[in-house]
C-alpha cells in the first residue's frame, strides 16, 4: 500500500480522509501548517506572509526528504509547498481560497502557480469550475464526504407536511432573505422552525419570532434525529449548490426546498423543489402538502442520492482513482454496510 501525505486541513475533511486511507491500509502522514496572520485585516496580513512562509520551511523539506507516493494539500494557496518541496502533488480547492483569494493580487498570484503545477486540482463543490477553467484538464470533482452514521439511518418518511424546518445558517451568503418573507405565510399551515445561528440570527429572531420557532444548533451527532421531527426542509436560496446542511437534510431522508443551478449536476440531479424566493417556497409547501407519494419518493431519493455522492465510501473510492490511476480498490467491508455506516 501507499505512503501519503495529508498537509494541513480544512474543516476536518483532511481527517476523514486519513481516517479512510487508513482503513484502506495505507501509510498517511497528516501534516498541520502554521497560520500565523491568517485572520489579520490587510496590509498587517501582508507583513506576515514572509514569517508564515519561512514557518513552511520544515514541512517543504519533510515533503522533499520523505519517500511519499502521495502529497495531497489543502486549501490551493497552501500548495506552495507542495511547489517548493519540487515534487508532485494533489491541490485541493475548498471555496474562498478560489472565489475569494483570486480578488487578492498576492494570493492570486500565488494561486496560478499552485494550479500550475499540481498535479490534480480537487474541488469539493460544482460551482467551483468556474473559476478554474485555465486549469480544466486537471480537475477532478471531489465532493465533500458526509458521516452517514447518524444522518443516513432510515428513518420514517413523511407521509404529511405539518412540521418544517430552515435548515441554514441565517446568513446574508445562505439567502435568508428569501426564504423569511414565507414564514408569515406557511405559519397559517404548519409549524416553522429555524435554528438560532449566524450573523442575522439576532435580528431575524426579533424579527420573525412571530412566527417561527427559534432553537440553538444541535451537536452533529443529533442532526440525524433533529430532521427526524420534520416532514421538509428549506436550505439556501442563493448559492446554487447544495451545501453540507442541504446534503444532510437529502440523507436523512427529508424532502428538500432550496434554490440550485440545475446545470452544476447534470449528471447526477438531485432530487429537490427548486425554489429562489418566498413564493416559490410557499407554492412548494402547498404542492407537497397535496401529494402524500410525492414526498415519499422526494424521501427515498433523496437519501439514495446523498449516499450515492457523498457517503464515506464513495469518496474513498474517488480518492484511490485519483491517486494511483486505476479503479480504486474496494474497501474492506460490504457495500450496503459502508453506506449505513458512512464508511
Amino acid at each position: 500500500m501507499a505512503r501519503i501525505a495529508l498537509v494541513h486541513d480544512v474543516a476536518g475533511i483532511a481527517e476523514v480522509q486519513a481516517q479512510l486511507l487508513r482503513g484502506a491500509g495505507h501509510e498517511v502522514d497528516q501534516i498541520a501548517l502554521p497560520v500565523i496572520g491568517a485572520t489579520w485585516g490587510w496590509p498587517t496580513k501582508a507583513a506576515a506572509l514572509p514569517i508564515r512562509l519561512a514557518a513552511y520551511l520544515p514541512t517543504v523539506m519533510r515533503l522533499r526528504r520523505g519517500k511519499y507516493d502521495v502529497v495531497h494539500v489543502h486549501w490551493l494557496t497552501h500548495g506552495i509547498v507542495g511547489v517548493l518541496a519540487r515534487r508532485p502533488f494533489f491541490a485541493q480547492a475548498h471555496g474562498s481560497d478560489l472565489h475569494l483569494n483570486l480578488n487578492n493580487p498576492i494570493y492570486r498570484l500565488v494561486t496560478r502557480r499552485v494550479l500550475r503545477s499540481a498535479t490534480k486540482v480537487f474541488y469539493v463543490t460544482p460551482n467551483l469550475r468556474t473559476f478554474l477553467k485555465e486549469v480544466d484538464c486537471k480537475l477532478l470533482y471531489l465532493p465533500n464526504p458526509v458521516d452517514m452514521r447518524g444522518v443516513g439511518q432510515p428513518y420514517p418518511p413523511p407521509s404529511q407536511v405539518s412540521k418544517v424546518v430552515v435548515f441554514t445558517r441565517l446568513d446574508p451568503v445562505k439567502g435568508v432573505d428569501r426564504i423569511f418573507p414565507a414564514v408569515e405565510r406557511l405559519s397559517a399551515s404548519v409549524d416553522v422552525t429555524a435554528f438560532e445561528w449566524g450573523s442575522l440570527a439576532r435580528d431575524y429572531v426579533k424579527r420573525y419570532k412571530r412566527w417561527v420557532n427559534f432553537v440553538k444548533p444541535v451537536p452533529h451527532s443529533d442532526i440525524g434525529a433533529f430532521l427526524s421531527q420534520f416532514d421538509v426542509a428549506i436550505g439556501q436560496m442563493k448559492q446554487g449548490i447544495l451545501s453540507l446542511m442541504e446534503i444532510e437534510a437529502l440523507a436523512a431522508g427529508r424532502p428538500l426546498i432550496t434554490a440550485i443551478d440545475s446545470s452544476l449536476y447534470e449528471d447526477d440531479p438531485p432530487p429537490v423543489v427548486a425554489a429562489s424566493g418566498a413564493d416559490e417556497i410557499v407554492a412548494a409547501i402547498d404542492a407537497l402538502r397535496s401529494s402524500p407519494d410525492r414526498l415519499g419518493e422526494l424521501s427515498r431519493k433523496g437519501r439514495e442520492w446523498a449516499l450515492r455522492n457523498h457517503s464515506y465510501a464513495h469518496h474513498l473510492e474517488l480518492l484511490q482513482a485519483a491517486y494511483f490511476g486505476s479503479p480504486a480498490p474496494q474497501p474492506a467491508i460490504s457495500p450496503d454496510r459502508a453506506k449505513l455506516s458512512g464508511l
